[in-house]
């Protein structure tokens, strides 16, 4: 099948990536860029205006079902969360980018994924009518611009929501002192949407009105698929290659257990592995994406866990980020075409008996390597 990101596109922005030259010893290939090598990161990342104009921009010209909507609850500064819907398929399909603040460029991808399904390919065409596909191309509106401080002073951008109300500690679970909630670990994966997922029983008690909102859209679109797009640190592999992106399927076990859908559970992590081959088998290809596994937590409120426990494959796709703008094409083509290779492979069905050969053969994440100039 055609894709809509040719090779020799996606290609012609390496050089771009690669081209800055450090001046501390190597300590992976390529080794760099870092942030201060080139450009300010965020020179190349839409504001939260420019985002909605982006979008209404490509509304104008969309061909077919395409509509520009708000998430069911605004941030904590009164700010409306854009939320995509393209196509009126069958299936349906839903991607989140940007639930942590500072985790930007992945906003960008999904910008391009929003423009390349909604054009008149035939591809794309296909894909509209198999499937709808919702995206929300940036959920943490408040953590990435807002014009908020917290107690400290600092200003945005930043991982976690604008919610400054707990100032002395003991505060809730994954919380910035004076600043906000880690959205990434507060969504329900209870019948309730509005429930705390670590207090005990049935509450309305969840502090976080983007996760929620994130919920609500679940219980609105009932995904079979739900991919949260994210950043990591920088990372190299038992060769010294640079590694370029990270995924993982859920694995809350252990609640699945306390919650009797063993069987249930485990069927969604296969569905979910699934998908991880096809975009790995797709990245493959292109020799500058070298991906591993991400070593990642049980925490349950965790998108991409909680949804897996609600029943949806559920894939995390986590980029290299902390770098500057020259390099930010190469990361954003990545997770563009993972997510066009995914959403594709649903589209047509191959998803459902793709081998997990390459899920069983991922390696894991190497070592943390630090910026050589700090």
């Amino acid at each position: 099948m055609k894709r809509l990101v040719t090779l020799a596109a996606a290609v012609a922005l390496v050089p771009m990536g690669l081209m800055a030259t450090a001046v501390a010893e190597p300590q992976s290939t390529p080794n760099g860029p870092w942030p201060g090598e080139n450009s300010s990161n965020l020179a190349a990342i839409h504001s939260y205006e420019e985002l909605w104009d982006a979008l209404e921009r490509i509304e104008n010209h969309a061909k077919g079902a395409f509509d520009l909507s708000s998430a069911p609850l605004k941030s904590n500064t009164g700010r409306e969360i854009p939320v995509v819907t393209v196509g009126d398929g069958p299936t349906s399909v839903m991607y989140v980018a940007n639930q942590h603040g500072n985790e930007y460029v992945v906003s960008e991808a999904m910008i391009n994924l929003v423009r390349n399904i909604s054009g008149n390919s035939p591809t794309a065409t296909a894909m509209r009518d198999a499937l709808t596909v919702t995206i929300v191309p940036r959920v943490n509106v408040d953590g990435f611009d807002a014009d908020v401080q917290d107690a400290a002073g600092n200003t945005t951008p930043w991982r976690q929501n604008y919610d400054p109300s707990c100032t002395v500690e003991p505060c809730d679970p994954f919380y910035e002192v004076g600043r906000g909630y880690d959205m990434n670990r507060y969504h329900s994966y209870s019948d309730n949407a509005y429930d705390h997922p670590y207090l005990e029983g049935d509450d309305n008690l969840n502090p976080v009105p983007e996760s929620i909102a994130m919920r609500l859209l679940w219980e609105e679109r009932k995904p079979e698929l739900v991919m949260d797009f994210h950043h990591q640190g920088t990372y190299v592999d038992e060769d010294g290659r640079m590694i370029t992106g990270s995924t993982m399927w859920p694995n809350a076990l252990e609640e699945a257990e306390a919650l009797g859908i063993e069987d249930e559970f485990a069927e969604t992590i296969t569905r979910s592995q699934r998908a991880v081959s096809v975009m790995l088998t797709e990245l493959e290809q292109y020799g500058y994406a070298n991906i591993t596994r991400y070593p990642s937590t049980t925490t349950p409120g965790i998108a991409r866990n909680a949804y897996g426990l609600l029943g949806s494959a559920s894939v995390l796709f986590e980029m290299r980020g902390g770098i500057d703008a020259k390099s930010n094409g190469y990361i954003t083509k990545t997770a563009e075409v993972a997510g066009m290779s995914v959403l594709e492979a649903v589209a047509d069905g191959s998803w459902e008996t793709t081998s997990l050969e390459p899920v069983e053969q991922i390696r894991e994440r190497g070592d943390y390597i630090s910026d050589p100039h700090e």
